[in-house]
């Protein structure tokens, strides 16, 4: 019964994206961010950060509890990195470079995959998955991550939410919203 919850838990956000909508009141709490390289938005916790890195065809966006460090570090909070035409990018079709990314997404030394999902809805193609990160020299870690491709427009959206492991619960209850309910324009 557990398992069957947390993979409905996993599956949720994945099954839940929202396409070409327009931005309603945000939930208490939040605030849209807008991620107007992408003509996107994701709800921002108050009293989180904002920063975005990148270029345009391929910028990433952290929304974090703590202000990101030089090197794009922070303990809790969400990354969102955007690659248009991924094949000329990556040499593979963002679907398949999506896919590829998901298969190695939890395993590893000091990694458990718990969950994992996928989904087709159209041109878009979904792989969620939550690990267990615990690297010898740093405290436990969860990390949920969602890559959903165009397969239209070659666009690959790869969102992770990670947390310390002792706070993933209380962090999760945020990054759900989050995961949730980012919108985009399909034809991006």
């Amino acid at each position: 019964m557990l398992r069957f919850l947390i993979l409905l838990l996993l599956a949720v956000p994945a099954a839940a994206q929202r396409y070409d909508l327009k931005l309603v009141a945000p939930p208490a709490g939040f605030a849209w961010q807008p991620l107007p390289e992408v003509k996107a938005a994701v709800l921002l916790p108050t009293g989180w950060h904002y920063r975005v890195e990148g270029t345009k065809s391929s910028p990433t966006y952290y929304l974090t509890q703590e202000v990101v460090g030089e090197s794009g570090e922070f303990a809790t909070g969400l990354s969102l990195q955007v690659v248009r035409q991924a094949k000329t990018k990556t040499r593979h079709p963002a679907v398949e470079y999506a896919g590829l990314l998901q298969l190695r997404a939890g395993f590893g030394p000091g990694r458990q995959r718990l969950a994992d999902t996928s989904a087709i809805a159209g041109p878009w193609h979904r792989w969620a998955v939550r690990y267990r990160e615990a690297a010898p020299d740093a405290e436990p870690r969860i990390v949920y991550q969602l890559a959903l491709a165009n397969a239209r427009t070659d666009t690959l959206y790869l969102l992770t939410f990670e947390s310390p492991e002792k706070e993933w619960a209380e962090a999760w209850a945020l990054g759900v919203v989050m995961v949730r309910e980012w919108v985009l324009d399909s034809r991006q």
